[in-house]
């Protein structure tokens, strides 16, 4: 008798992505095991270090991260293509992988991206991880465009934010699909919230103990609604909103062709666009909507 395979799909979402984490680790309590991972920007970067068995590691550093930390990793670039050039942070998670092809991957692993050239999407799903990964991440305008065999790749997002489509391309007869931006209409007047104003908040979310994350999830979105609506906003905040209208209306359209046998919607409104910071409330995110989806789940963990 064939063995069903699962696959998982990681979508796009910035600093949410790390409520990956949460969900992969949920999914492994449940005896669920994942047989093809698909990723799309942080579903790529997170999908690769649980595709290689470095998932742990990878949690074990972002639960470490400070707000300063964050500010640290943002190396700012003169140069023309994007406002950062990524070396501090690829090169860490290259070091965190410890492969460089994505044949050596313990699971079967691909990664979206757009080839800015054609508008096209394009399926990385051999060569070099590190090269999918950072081309799969490369929101337009943030980070720098990858070049590869004579075209400029950029962020897979605006083609695919969701990669159901990969996952089953890859073989996969069950899809779990993880997205995160479901919920980006309940910040909309607050999405890049790494000011000043808010160091000591978050420097003290990051401390508390993810229990107490529904109190201050409750205080961040009355803090919102308080806004003036009339406050021009900033360059970051235009950018992430207009990206993720996009990516919404494309991701809804291809579910409605395409949709998964089951959707995980981790709930984190809270955690803004560079929000790395904010890792233990997002993985514990992760793990609340898979426990939400238990049933639906069920059937995956009798198959096991």
């Amino acid at each position: 008798m064939r063995k069903v395979k699962i696959g998982l799909a990681l979508g796009a979402g910035a600093a949410k992505g790390w409520a990956h984490i949460g969900v992969i680790n949920a999914l492994k309590e449940q005896g669920i095991e994942i047989d093809i991972v698909a990723g799309c920007s942080v579903g790529a970067l997170v999908g690769a270090t649980f595709a290689t068995h470095r998932l742990d590691a990878m949690e074990t550093w972002v639960r470490s991260f400070s707000y300063w930390d964050v500010i640290k990793l943002m190396d700012l670039s003169w140069q023309r293509g994007g406002l950062l050039r990524g070396e501090r942070v690829f090169s860490t998670v290259g070091k965190l992988l410890k492969i460089d092809d994505i044949a050596d991957c313990s699971l079967k692993f691909g990664a979206v991206t757009t080839n800015l050239s054609t508008g096209r999407e394009l399926w990385m799903t051999k060569g070099n991880i590190h090269q999918a990964i950072r081309a799969s991440c490369s929101m337009p305008g943030l980070l720098s465009p990858v070049w590869l065999d004579g075209y400029w790749l950029v962020d897979g997002a605006l083609v695919n934010p969701l990669p159901i489509s990969l996952t089953r391309a890859m073989g996969a007869d069950i899809v779990i699909a993880v997205d995160l931006q479901h919920d980006t209409h309940l910040r909309k007047n607050e999405l890049f919230s790494m000011h000043s104003d808010n160091l000591e908040t978050d420097n003290m979310a990051h401390n508390d103990e993810a229990g107490n994350w529904r109190e201050r999830l409750r205080e961040r979105i009355n803090k919102v609604t308080q806004k003036k609506v009339n406050v021009t906003p900033t360059v970051m905040e235009i950018m992430s909103a207009s990206l993720q209208m996009l990516e919404n209306r494309v991701k809804r359209t291809r579910m409605a062709n395409d949709p998964p046998d089951v959707l995980i919607q981790p709930y984190c409104p809270q955690i803004s666009t560079l929000d790395f910071h904010r890792a233990s409330e997002a993985i514990e995110a992760g793990k609340l909507a898979v426990e939400k989806q238990i049933e639906m789940l069920a059937p995956l963990i009798k198959n096991k």
